[in-house]
Order: structure tokens, then sequence, then C-alpha cells
């Protein structure tokens, strides 16, 4: 019977300019190493996923921080870009979306060589039965999400040639909406643009039953007919967590998923991280308390959020 064991962490925010905002980067090599000492532990464990945003400016300190953390991982590991993985069109220092790809992604020699187009996505199995899809969703234009026209053509003969697997779709940008500030003219990127389009594509292919994305910083389970869309807070922003997940099939044909949402640190560590995205998003976005709270409690999740079991009632 098949039966996997991951983890997925996502918005680590190595950051060459410290904690500022409401990043706690001055400690994210130590969150990092907090996670990686508990997974290793976890003898069952199979692989990692991490789902973007593992850099703040996406310079050589940042980077050079980053191996050095992930060095002591001793699991196979996996990694789709965000919008904060390289560098933005007015510099001239730091990885540009193709260096991230050159070291990130096992199929860039695939990929498009064009400066501008994406080139951090792939698809590996991880399970003769179980086939993982990293998107590449950022823009160069801002910090919002889009998949390019030739990432989508790539997609679809990828879902085609995979129709008799379980599919998980990793991809930065969550494809709806997650809360409130979604609707905010200033904060419309927290959600990929072509979202709905692509989700008309994963409707289409119902082997799809799981997506997994980062970059809201929210703590977010959603089913979305037969697919859940499970949303990873940052490690790094309240509420400093992380996800694993169990995948298992009955003998019925059956999927079940069940999930959970460790703290990456301790309790006074995430009070400082409560205290500086209500200082964030208060003080320095303008946001009246009462639409903070509610931020704030959807980055932390519901219990069914933080933890639950899904048993898929359509087979592969």
């Amino acid at each position: 019977m098949t039966s996997l064991h991951f983890a997925q962490i996502s918005d680590i925010h190595f950051s060459s300019l410290g904690s500022h905002h409401e990043l706690l980067s001055d400690h994210a090599p130590d969150i990092l190493a907090g996670i990686i000492a508990d997974l290793n532990q976890q003898a069952d464990l199979d692989f990692v996923l991490i789902t973007g945003d593992l850099f703040d400016v996406a310079d050589q300190y940042e980077f050079d921080q980053f191996q050095a953390g992930i060095k002591s991982l001793d699991k196979p590991y996996y990694i789709i870009p965000g919008n904060h993985d390289r560098r933005t069109l007015d510099r001239t220092e730091g990885l540009t979306r193709r260096d991230f790809a050159r070291h990130f992604n096992p199929q860039f020699d695939q990929r498009p060589t064009a400066p501008e187009a994406q080139s951090g996505y792939w698809s590996i199995a991880v399970d003769p039965q179980v086939q993982i899809i990293g998107l590449d969703s950022i823009r160069d234009a801002d910090w919002g999400g889009v998949i390019d026209d030739a990432q989508w053509r790539w997609l679809e003969q990828e879902l085609a040639a995979h129709a008799d697997k379980f599919v998980i779709v990793a991809v930065h940008h969550p494809l709806h909406k997650l809360a409130p500030v979604d609707d905010h003219p200033n904060f419309t990127n927290f959600v990929c643009s072509n979202g709905p389009q692509l989700l008309a594509l994963l409707d289409a292919h119902p082997q799809v039953k799981l997506v997994l994305t980062g970059h809201h910083h929210q703590t977010k389970v959603d089913k979305l007919g037969d697919r859940l869309h499970a949303a990873a807070p940052s490690t790094t922003i309240y509420p400093l967590a992380y996800r694993t997940f169990r995948l298992s099939r009955h003998a019925d044909g059956r999927w079940q998923i069940d999930w959970q949402t460790p703290d990456a640190a301790g309790p006074d560590r995430i009070d400082q991280a409560k205290a500086a995205m209500i200082d964030a998003w208060h003080n320095a976005a303008g946001f009246d308390l009462d639409i903070v709270e509610l931020h704030v409690g959807l980055a932390l999740g519901d219990e069914a959020d933080r933890q639950g079991s899904h048993i898929f009632e359509e087979t592969v």
C-alpha cells in the first residue's frame, strides 16, 4: 500500500536586512535549524517540499545562509521559487530567476532560455503512484503571480501524462482568495492572477488531489470539489510554523491525507512574531485593529486548518 510522509516548509525569508516589518529574519537560521532537527528525527519522513520565498532580496548573503542551513537536512528536498527568490528589475546584484532555477530546479536544462521566461518548474515522481508538479508562479513586474504560456502548455502535457497517478501541485501563489485582504486594491497580488483559469484546468484533471501553496502567510485548508488546497504559514512570520502530511491509499482505492502544523519556535518567539504582525498591519499598513485581528487569526488558522484528515471520494 502506498504511504508517504512529507513536510512542507514555506516563506523562510532569510534576509540580509535583518528582522523588519513582520519578518523575524534575524531568527531565520535558528528556526530552520530547529525544523530540520525535528525532521531528521522522523525516520519515516520521505521528503521535504519548500514552497518558495527562501530569501528576502535574493542576494549572495541570503543564498549562502540558506545553503549553510539546508545542508544539515538528511532527507531529499524539492524547491519551487517564490516572488522574493529573484532580484527586482531595478537591481543588478543578486540572483535572477534563472540563477535560482539553475541552483534548485533539477530539470533546469529542459526549460526556456529567455531571461524573462519562467524556468523554475519541474515534475517528479516521489512514488510509482504519486507525482509532484512544482510550478514557477513568479513574475518580474511585481510580487504577484502568474503561469506563463510556455509553462501552461508544459503543465497540460504533464497532467495528461500522469492521469493515472495521485498528483500534487505545488505553487507559491494561492490560486483562490484566502482572506478579505485579497480584495484590497493594494493586496490583490496575494492570489495568482490567472488562478481561476488554472483552477478550471485542474478541475478537468481529477487526479490532482492536493494543491500546496505559500506566499499568503496563512494557515488554511480549503476543499474545492474533491481537491484540497492547503496554504502554509511562514516560518519567520506569525505563527512561525510548518506542515507535515501523511498520504495513504485505502484497500478500496481511495486516498487519505492527514496533516499537522507544528510550531517552528517557542511561545516567546511566537508572541514576538504576533506583536510584529499587529504592528506591521496596524501601525505601518494602517488597517483597523478589527481587520488586523482577523488577519492574525487567519494566519494562525483554526483547529481544522492546523490539523485534520480527509478521504478523497474519487479514486485515481
